[in-house]
């Protein structure tokens, strides 16, 4: 596979990139033993030993600054670099790192013939390391930061794992919507993919935006005369708790194309930003969306996701908040101003004093009264029940709806779809 296209694709680089001769960042990795890893790597040099040489620090540096696919997941293994440490990686002395690291008893064998090509030796090389102990060297030099993970937040609870929609950004100025773009921009569906993949890797429950819009006119009664965008409104049925938009820019150039992927995380009913973060990848030899994600993911998701879930379970110990809506059945002869309950007060002056009472420290936002319809776009519910369970839109739906009936003899009947309850009045 690899070694047979390596030589090509050394003298194709030799001709485009003038630093290419030191480093050709073509590494390929061939197995792992224990703690101890073998790549194919390819050289270039004035000589046999130069080649041999520039190959084994090609691989390094592949290793350090770009990655090579089944090694820390494709990620570079440099982190917070030290120039003064990892040049010793690359100067010419015999006892430098890079040396230190090779495995005893079978450092570096010639793939092949090496060759001469316009005065210069190429050729590709089996070179066994200690990976392990590399590994473990450039963490005790603070050069590489293992992987990190939410582990400092209790993921065994749920309250700390909200579920996640992922979306592409979109400009409304311009009309797009997240179905326009989805459709029109292959690299936005790649991005999105990636991250909701990424997501999903860590244990987090993702819903598909996509699939969601299928149910989009289930709920026309509740969005008539509602002030909200189409996608709004999706993402108010989404059930997810939280949702992430996703932008990209790519940047292509003779040395490489590197891509930068924009995420913003917010909370779903408040529209509050729970986290923020963006950063360009290394340059690579590749122009493939999908690949360049896949680093970008790996690079930028583990933060992004410990910030909404840090920002998400503060939230969630200060009341979380749910979408409230009303709306009077068609064969119904009331309105929201009919008189109801043993002291006729007016319909919805009885749900907005409930509301007002039952709301976690009285916080909720009545969006608008109309006739038939009555909307609070967040009603933020208390943490526990007064049983000292935790309280979800469910529990706080079913409340509502037995002090409708059972203190006031309204007919309703409620629905719950992630954090929108739906309320329907019969008579």
């Amino acid at each position: 596979m690899l070694r047979k296209t390596l030589i090509s694709l050394i003298a194709i680089i030799i001709a485009h990139t003038a630093f290419a001769q030191d480093y050709l960042q073509i590494v390929e990795l061939m197995s792992t033993n224990g703690g101890g890893a073998t790549f194919l790597s390819a050289g270039v040099g004035k000589n046999k030993d130069e080649a041999k040489d520039n190959a084994i620090k090609s691989l390094y540096h592949t290793l350090f600054y770009v990655g090579v696919a089944g090694v820390n997941d494709g990620k570079p293994l440099i982190t917070q670099d030290n120039k003064q440490y990892t040049n010793t990686f690359f100067n010419n002395k015999t006892t430098n790192k890079a040396s230190f690291f090779l495995a005893r008893g079978k450092e570096v064998t010639e793939d092949g013939k090496v060759k001469k090509v316009d005065g210069m030796y190429r050729g590709n090389y089996i070179i066994s390391i200690r990976l392990k102990g590399l590994i473990n060297e450039l963490t005790t030099n603070k050069v590489h930061l293992p992987k990190q993970t939410y582990t400092d937040i209790d993921v065994n609870d749920v309250l700390t794992k909200p579920t996640i929609t992922v979306v592409p950004f979109i400009d409304e100025e311009m009309g797009e919507t997240y179905a326009s773009v989805l459709k029109n921009s292959n690299d936005h569906r790649i991005a999105v993919s990636r991250v909701q993949n990424g997501f999903e890797s860590r244990d987090i429950t993702t819903i598909d935006f996509l699939a969601k819009q299928q149910a989009e006119q289930r709920q026309q009664l509740y969005e008539s005369n509602v002030a909200t965008s189409n996608d709004r409104t999706l993402l108010l049925q989404s059930g997810a708790d939280v949702y992430v938009t996703v932008d990209i820019m790519k940047d292509e150039q003779d040395n490489g194309t590197r891509i930068s992927l924009i995420m913003k995380a917010y909370e779903r009913t408040s529209g509050d930003v729970l986290a923020s973060k963006d950063g360009w990848t290394n340059r690579f030899h590749t122009t493939s969306t999908e690949i360049l994600c896949g680093y970008a993911v790996q690079d930028l998701l583990p933060s992004f996701l410990d910030d909404i879930c840090k920002n998400f379970t503060q939230r969630i110990s200060q009341g979380s908040r749910v979408v409230l809506r009303f709306a009077i059945d068609a064969s119904s002869s009331m309105t929201m101003k009919s008189p109801a309950g043993p002291h006729n007060y007016s319909l919805d002056n009885i749900i907005r004093q409930w509301v007002r009472k039952n709301a976690h420290k009285g916080k909720f936002h009545l969006q608008g009264i109309m006739e038939e319809e009555m909307l609070f776009d967040y009603v933020t519910i208390p943490p526990k029940d007064s049983d000292g369970l935790a309280m979800d839109a469910a529990q706080f739906a079913f409340l509502l709806e037995q002090y409708l009936k059972e203190e006031n003899n309204i007919s309703c009947s409620s629905r719950v779809e992630g954090n929108a309850i739906f309320f329907t009045i019969y008579d």
